[in-house]
């Protein structure tokens, strides 16, 4: 593949056992209207039909088949398989705002500095949700900052500069990512954008993982050991 016919966008879409709303999520991709872009499911381990989803869409999307190793691996593993220069990382379940990805292509290619552009997300539940269910989940009210998953289009040579995603964190490395970035030192900007519509089904991972509190105070050491290593540097 030359520069010239590479995709400017790699869309990357783990899944595992997500065949009910894959595909709508797919969709909300290619209604984007944007030719630039190649979609990668990553299927981690599904016992479902979900690879076949996302095989029905033909050209438009590319599948890639693996044993379950994790959210954090099925992102690193469609990171390394991206074509284009540019990569946003995509829950099965979420939707994109129409309009958005251009929104967020033209901050990145308009500044070379920038290495990640990202926006706002607001939640919303599935119509499968019954009404006991929505009882018990505390749904965020309004906008919200996004970090990497669906919220931000970043440059995908990022993955050298600040590394993959920690495969040890099982369902916020995307935060830990963005701290990381951030931390590096990678020019950011947030749009007051909302970009993603967050599904909420009660199956989600950050609301039924029980290893959120571990994986948060993981984060926290992790940041810690980092500041303490770069502050034992001695000057250039």
């Amino acid at each position: 593949m030359t520069l010239d016919s590479r995709p400017e966008l790699s869309v990357v879409i783990p899944v595992r056992n997500g065949e009910k709303h894959l595909g709508a999520t797919i969709e909300s991709v290619l209604d984007e209207g944007f030719g630039s872009i190649e979609i990668i499911v990553v299927d981690d381990g599904s016992t479902d039909q979900s690879a076949a989803v996302a095989e029905s869409f033909g050209q438009a999307v590319r599948c890639l088949r693996r044993e379950a190793r994790g959210l954090a691996a099925a992102r690193n593993a469609g990171w390394t398989h991206a074509l284009a220069p540019f990569v946003m990382h995509l829950d099965a379940d979420d939707l994109v705002v129409p309009g958005s990805i251009a929104l967020r292509l033209a901050v990145l290619t308009g500044n070379r500095e920038v290495g990640i552009v990202t926006g706002h997300f607001e939640s919303f539940f599935s119509d499968d949700l019954d009404a006991e269910a929505r009882a018990r989940i505390a749904l965020p009210e309004g906008p919200r900052r996004g970090h990497i998953a669906g919220s931000s289009i970043v440059r995908r040579n990022l993955i050298d500069r600040v590394g993959p995603l920690d495969e040890t964190i099982r369902g916020a490395a995307d935060i830990d990512w963005y701290a990381r970035a951030t931390e590096a030192g990678i020019g950011i900007v947030v749009l007051p954008d909302i970009v993603l519509l967050r599904r909420i089904h009660g199956r989600n991972l950050n609301l039924t993982s029980s290893d959120q509190s571990i994986d948060r105070l993981r984060m926290v050491k992790a940041a810690l050991d980092r500041r303490r290593a770069a502050a034992s540097k001695p000057p250039a």
